[in-house]
């Protein structure tokens, strides 16, 4: 990870909008800028797939999770 990241998480209930609380990402100094590598990537969609899983349960037969997988594959398609 970065050295100027703290941590990635998903906000709390404060900032929720739509019914979705988004993907923080809490740096450890003030900076204007960072470079994120691939388990950065990785850590934010796990952490997004979270997010979505609590909006749109998979165990209430929502596929939040899935839907965002075809937004991502509609991005390599491009």
């Amino acid at each position: 990870m970065p050295q100027n990241i703290e941590e990635i998480i998903i906000a709390d209930e404060s900032y929720k909008k739509n019914g979705i609380r988004p993907v923080m990402i809490k740096f450890k100094f003030p900076c204007t800028w960072t470079l994120l590598g691939v388990s950065d990537l990785k850590q934010i969609l796990r952490k997004w797939i979270e997010g979505e899983e609590e909006k749109y349960p998979r165990e209430k037969g929502f596929e939040g999770r899935w839907m965002l997988f075809d937004e991502i594959k509609r991005v390599f398609d491009e």
